[in-house]
């Protein structure tokens, strides 16, 4: 009976089967449920998840710099009603002559 001889790798030891045992084995292989995902390493959906996290983020900033930008805005109102008020009442103690 004729003999393939194959190596498991370059450094590994010889293996020699016979026609049948290679028929078999390729059989086996052949059998053998085949992912589809073409996408190399997702376990459970993992890139999937990190997207959306990415996304989260993303959101969150966004989120914290329009607050930033209203505690902002609240500030220069208030600042603005201050010195609107010191000079409302520097006017009218200027123009009450009772004072």
């Amino acid at each position: 009976m004729t003999s393939r001889h194959t190596r498991s790798n370059a450094q590994g030891p010889l293996h020699q089967l016979t026609n049948d045992e290679l028929a078999r084995l390729e059989g086996q292989n052949r059998q053998q449920p085949r992912t589809t995902d073409t996408n190399m390493g997702d376990h459970g959906n993992m890139d999937d998840l990190t997207a959306a996290l990415a996304l989260i983020q993303q959101q969150m900033q966004t989120h914290q710099q329009q607050m930033l930008q209203m505690q902002q805005t609240i500030q220069n109102q208030q600042q603005a009603a201050q010195e609107q008020a010191v000079v409302n009442a520097a006017r009218e103690e200027r123009d009450d002559p009772s004072a």
